[in-house]
């Protein structure tokens, strides 16, 4: 079943939800699905079928494509919650990482002992080789609304490739079904052409919290560390009493920002009917330095959206 661009956009509602159940149960019996994620189109594959990812393997080498090195496949997980149902995040920094960048368009590569890929392949219901190379497992969780639907209505763990590794089509746009069928995917997603986004970023992370970003992807180092910082934002109206003086203390309860586990903590403050650059008023600043902080080079912020989104509390 092939729903094109066209087809997708002129469905309502209980159409499109219909052919993301059909694709859904596609994945099920063993059928490749493609779909749009967030970043290309992928060719998604139940992991647990070995003539699934058989028909996925070929695709990829009649292709004429080199596996990248390290876990042949990735797992593309419902949501952040499975992923810390089945895979070990032995770090506050695994954890902080996974909770922050997830789902998005960015690739884990989790450096693992061998008990730990034990323990998410039977969890998984998945052969050793899959998501693995023996030291390492890779997993990834789709914020796009389609995929993610998809995959969480599946019901199975799933695998996927970039379109643009197979012969049925380029990474931006799949082909149409040829006549004679064959192998090709059981249900083609057909959205259109995607943003021009690139591929998803992937990111190796040790055991020991260490990271490095592989270049080419859609995040840089500087995302991930940012990523690594948890914001305590504090509010109030004008932002030169109140919400300054909560800052100041919180900064003097916990004289090092730099949490020995590998995640920062940043406070910050603002206010949401202020204008910018206002002191903070003299009585804030009295109480502040009988407390030992100092609040003279504090200016006024309006509470803004991003701020609002990036704050952890």
């Amino acid at each position: 079943m092939q729903a094109d661009a066209e087809t997708w956009h002129a469905l309502d509602e209980t159409g499109r939800n219909r052919i993301v159940e059909q694709a859904a149960e596609a994945l099920r019996g063993g059928d490749l699905v493609i779909s749009p994620t967030e970043t290309v189109y992928g060719v998604l594959a139940h992991a647990g079928s070995v003539s699934a990812l058989d028909t996925l393997r070929s695709a990829a080498r009649r292709a004429g494509v080199e596996p990248f090195p390290g876990p042949r496949f990735t797992w593309h997980a419902p949501d952040v919650d499975a992923v810390r149902g089945s895979i070990d995040l032995p770090t506050a920094v695994h954890r902080r990482l996974i909770e922050k960048m997830l789902p998005g368009p960015v690739r884990f590569v989790l450096e693992q002992d061998a008990g730990a890929i034990d323990r998410a392949i039977r969890s998984l219901g998945i052969a050793r080789g899959v998501i693995d190379d023996g030291r390492r497992v890779a997993l990834r969780v789709s914020s796009h609304p389609i995929a993610g639907e998809v995959i969480r209505r599946a019901g199975v763990p799933v695998v996927a490739e970039r379109l643009g590794v197979t012969r049925w089509g380029d990474q931006d746009h799949p082909d149409q079904a040829p006549g004679d069928v064959g192998s090709f995917p059981g249900v083609v997603i057909d959205v259109g052409p995607l943003p021009a986004r690139g591929p998803s970023a992937t990111v190796r992370l040790a055991r020991s919290g260490a990271f490095e970003v592989e270049p080419g992807g859609s995040i840089s180092e500087k995302d991930v560390m940012e990523a690594l910082k948890k914001r305590i934002l504090f509010v109030c109206t004008g932002n030169t009493c109140r919400s300054p003086m909560a800052e100041a203390i919180a900064r003097l309860l916990v004289a090092d920002l730099r949490v020995h586990d590998g995640v920062e903590v940043v406070f910050e403050s603002a206010g949401v009917a202020t204008g910018e650059g206002m002191p903070a008023s003299d009585e804030a600043v009295r109480v502040i330095e009988q407390m030992g902080g100092d609040l003279r080079g504090h200016r006024s912020r309006r509470l803004t959206a991003s701020m609002a989104e990036r704050a952890d509390r």
